[in-house]
């Protein structure tokens, strides 16, 4: 573990970058995420993801030492008054990585979760990692949807963020190409002709988009898609699912793992 700099000044030109980077125009412009954290450092040094940086205080220095020893980049020691202008989490742990954005190839499994308007950043992050879990090989955001690159999202994909491709896109022309490729597109919401998800034939090509949980799948979305499904659950008990959970329970039932 080798420290670059020493960093006692809240208004120093790296923290000021590294703070900025909190802003998904910031994010955008220049490839880089940041995330907060030992874990998803841990994870992103098994991942052999492109670290730009990394900012420490002198405690997490001190009881972090073994993970940082197999760190060979540019590490930051700063103080506890600029790590809490870096810092957006309420207990933090002193770590703050800056990495350029993951491109993970696509396992080519078969089945691509899309995600329409689902805008609440946990939920995002949940679905990817679950992505990860099943073995989804992608998760495809349309407008109105979480950032999957801002610090909630990343938090609450607990790393599956590294591993599971992402792409942000216009969902009817996606839909239309994934229909190109083979895949069978249902809308997880319920019409005249929806269908249990569990009597979809297994295997094949298949993708299914979860919508936004107040406003559902937008007509558009819906009028791409080959079919609608619907999670059957008991008449006397919830109306409807949170939107990660009833991505996590389509993905079960079709998981390629």
């Amino acid at each position: 573990m080798q420290i670059k700099s020493r960093i006692e000044s809240r208004s120093n030109p790296k923290v000021i970058w590294a703070r900025g980077l909190s802003e998904r125009k910031n994010r955008q412009r220049e490839g880089l995420f940041r995330f907060e954290g030992i874990k998803l450092f841990s994870e992103a040094l098994r991942e052999k993801l492109d670290i730009v940086c990394v900012f420490a205080t002198e405690k997490a220095l001190a009881l972090y030492d073994d993970v940082f020893a197999s760190y060979g980049g540019d590490l930051y020691e700063v103080s506890d008054s600029v790590y809490e202008k870096l810092t957006d989490e309420n207990a933090p742990q002193g770590v703050l990585t800056v990495a350029k954005a993951p491109s993970p190839e696509p396992k080519h499994t078969g089945l691509t979760i899309i995600l329409d308007g689902v805008a609440d950043p946990g939920n995002v992050g949940t679905v990817i990692r679950c992505a990860d879990a099943f073995g989804a090989e992608r998760v495809i955001l349309g407008d109105g949807s979480a950032d999957a690159f801002g610090q909630k999202t990343v938090r609450a994909a607990m790393g599956s963020l590294f591993r599971v491709p992402t792409e942000r896109a216009s969902l009817a022309e996606t839909i239309e190409k994934l229909k190109n490729d083979g895949y069978t597109v249902y809308a997880a919401m319920l019409d005249r002709d929806s269908v249990r998800v569990d009597a979809v034939e297994k295997g094949g090509r298949l993708a299914f988009v979860i919508g936004n949980e107040g406003h559902g799948i937008s007509d558009e979305v819906r009028g791409a898609c080959d079919g609608s499904v619907i999670i059957p659950m008991r008449d006397d008990g919830a109306e409807s699912l949170n939107a990660a959970v009833a991505a996590s329970v389509i993905m079960w039932e079709h998981k390629r793992i």
